[in-house]
């Protein structure tokens, strides 16, 4: 009786995220729609992307949950949601595209670390033709033009040859022109008179700095099931900083994916005692904040 209200609840967690999802998708299918609401602004860009991202975040989630549903309504789920996902991918190439023409005609210059995040945009091209061999068939998918991703991979390596890596700091000065000595104008002599106790003064008056102290994580326990308390994420992310390590990291050591550990994390899924004795474990050995 108690695991079928526990699978009762699942399938209703996992139908809650699917309206999500198809909310999510139909927000950017209309935001960005032929075009619309694409700028020629590279953070514009790092939007669009972001909601894509977490767009695929949520439709990972629901598909992680499906093995909790019957035959019949699993396989109808799971073609739902590569139609959903297969229609995002169309607007995300496409918007791409639009969005690469649009700030390659500014000429601007890409903000510092956008090399990694075109190149990671390449690699999402690798992934498209990937998906689309493995579902395509299957479920009849509309196959993207050849041309159109020839344009955005070739758009995307000139873009990438422009664009500054984070390390990439030797060849900044060769983008401002400096004058030429004779051309430099000499600033206006300035004399400052202070006093010499007013900043003895200023400093006596001034209060201390608060360093906020790190997030603690903490867990209760219901029904034998342990449920982090909202602020386990920002504390268990900042572990992991000191540790030098990711939150995929993480989850790949806790044997979870990545969206899984985030919902326990924030309280929305809860832990099991050996996943939370082994959390504790990586925390304590890790340093503060500890259970």
């Amino acid at each position: 009786m108690r695991q079928s209200a526990e699978g009762d609840r699942l399938r209703r967690e996992t139908l809650r995220l699917l309206a999500q999802v198809e909310k999510q998708g139909l927000d950017i299918a209309e935001a960005y729609r032929s075009g619309e609401g694409v700028s020629s602004e590279a953070k514009d860009f790092r939007r669009f992307i972001e909601k894509v991202d977490h767009f695929n975040v949520f439709i990972d989630l629901v598909e992680e949950r499906l093995p909790g549903f019957e035959e019949e309504k699993r396989a109808a789920l799971t073609r739902h949601l590569v139609d959903i996902r297969w229609r995002i991918i169309i607007v995300e190439v496409d918007t791409t595209q639009i969005f690469l023409v649009r700030i390659g005609e500014t000429h601007k210059p890409w903000p510092l670390g956008s090399r990694e995040f075109l190149q990671r945009r390449l690699s999402r091209l690798d992934e498209i033709h990937e998906y689309y061999d493995c579902f395509g068939e299957q479920y009849q998918l509309t196959p993207l033009s050849e041309v159109m991703l020839r344009a955005v991979e070739e758009l995307l390596k000139q873009q990438i040859d422009r664009a500054p890596a984070l390390t990439d700091f030797s060849n900044l000065s060769a983008s401002y022109a400096v004058p030429p000595p004779g051309d430099l104008v000499k600033p206006e002599p300035m004399v400052l008179r202070l006093d010499p106790g007013s900043g003895r003064r200023a400093a006596e008056r001034r209060p201390p700095l608060r360093r906020e102290p790190a997030p603690t994580f903490r867990i209760k326990e219901m029904d034998g099931r342990f449920y982090a308390d909202r602020d386990g994420l920002v504390a268990v992310s900042e572990v992991c900083r000191h540790a030098s390590l990711t939150l995929d990291q993480l989850a790949t050591r806790m044997g979870v994916s990545r969206p899984s550990l985030v919902l326990m994390l924030n309280g929305s899924d809860p832990m099991s005692r050996p996943f939370m004795e082994q959390l504790q474990s990586f925390l304590d050995k890790n340093g503060p904040p500890r259970l």
